[in-house]
């Protein structure tokens, strides 16, 4: 198999702000991992290995929360990818928003009204209403609130809030040359490595004196650094596919971007920094790893990310989002539902878990999510065209 360099070429016959490039499909499809490596962080597998002495597989699984920083630089990474160059004027910033909101808020509602089911257990009103704005990670005073339905939608919480910074960063960091990109990557890293960002979740952030910062401002490093990352990719191609000569990590003979060997060397390090213990001091040196194995995968065709692109992964990647949101409510369904019938078993529980988990999700990807973001692009694109008073 030939390695190569993926072509990012715009599609220019689409005058939308959202026009597409050439679609990144391994980024799509690596997100099915990621959403499943959290899933498995929250099972017991990491204390089984751990009885077992099986440590590098007991670190690995336990290093599943590391999924979170790595779906915030994807993020930013792909958001910058898409709109380079597309986000000019204000109409273009509330476009952008109504297509992140299409995107996200249906199964994330879908998720908030799950988990209430099992327990039929409702927060109190103010948590209520900062859930459904997507705020209630934002209050420094009152981090509790970050877990409030959905322990999972913390990190959707702090999504949220990228999108609102979006727009002005990604003017900002369009407009500077490669060089200075690469720049602002490397402040990011060194950002998240000084206040450990990747430690600093729902748990590890309500004690101590980083209980009094937001949440978000611990993970906008992660986020930007993708968005450097992206605008750099964009920059450092030409539309025939080609590395640029400004391309500072373009790289030359056996270590030329196109050989494969970017990808397999990040990958390696990802996996040796993640068979490492958890919450250590160094863990955040994963976000300069992540961001390493994404430009591999986005600039290089090889054997990995030919298998990230196939259908099978495509649509694990469609229904990672659900996958990643739904997890703790299905889990608790599945915990009811065998406690009912005396199935006592917690491997058995796990199995069921993660066999009806993905069946859920391409339901409500299918049910949901597609046909709700189809139809609220629609309805804004619509009011756009009805006359203002």
């Amino acid at each position: 198999m030939t390695s190569g360099i993926v072509d990012p070429a715009i599609q220019t016959s689409s005058a939308d702000l959202t026009r597409h490039r050439t679609p990144l499909k391994a980024l799509t499809g690596i997100r099915f991992f990621a959403a499943y490596y959290v899933v498995f962080f929250h099972t017991r597998l990491s204390e089984f290995f751990a009885q077992h002495a099986y440590h590098a597989a007991a670190n690995f699984i336990g290093n599943g929360y590391l999924a979170v920083p790595f779906f915030f630089i994807l993020s930013g990474l792909i958001l910058a990818y898409t709109y380079q160059g597309q986000i000019e004027k204000p109409g273009d910033h509330r476009r952008f928003w109504e297509a992140r909101f299409a995107r996200i808020w249906p199964v994330y509602m879908v998720s908030l009204i799950a988990s209430t089911i099992p327990g039929l257990v409702f927060p109190s009103l103010g948590a209520v209403v900062a859930s459904f704005l997507m705020i209630q990670a934002w209050n420094p005073l009152k981090p509790q609130l970050a877990g409030t339905f959905n322990m999972m939608c913390w990190t959707l919480s702090i999504e949220a809030f990228f999108y609102v910074v979006f727009p002005w960063a990604q003017v900002l960091i369009e407009k500077l040359s490669p060089r200075k990109q690469i720049a602002v990557l490397a402040a990011m890293i060194v950002f998240c490595l000084l206040v450990q960002s990747t430690s600093r979740t729902v748990s590890t952030t309500q004690h101590g004196a980083w209980a009094y910062v937001p949440l978000p401002i611990f993970h906008l490093p992660e986020f930007l650094a993708g968005v450097a990352l992206g605008n750099y990719f964009l920059g450092c191609m030409v539309l025939r596919g080609q590395p640029s000569p400004r391309g500072i990590l373009a790289g030359k003979g056996f270590f030329a971007l196109g050989s494969g060997l970017w990808t397999y060397a990040s990958l390696t390090v990802t996996i040796i920094l993640l068979c490492r213990p958890a919450l250590n001091p160094s863990s955040s040196l994963i976000v300069a790893s992540f961001a390493a194995l994404l430009f591999g995968i986005s600039a290089e065709t090889t054997l990995l990310s030919h298998f990230l692109s196939t259908p099978a992964m495509l649509l694990g990647g469609a229904i990672s989002y659900s996958v990643y949101l739904l997890q703790l409510p299905v889990k608790q369904w599945v915990l009811a539902s065998t406690e009912y019938v005396h199935v006592e078993s917690q491997m058995t529980r796990m199995l069921i878990t993660a066999g009806v988990l993905p069946l859920v999700a391409y339901v409500t990807f299918t049910v949901v999510e597609d046909p709700t973001r189809k139809f609220l692009r629609g309805a804004f694109a619509r009011s756009e065209r009805w006359p203002r008073a």
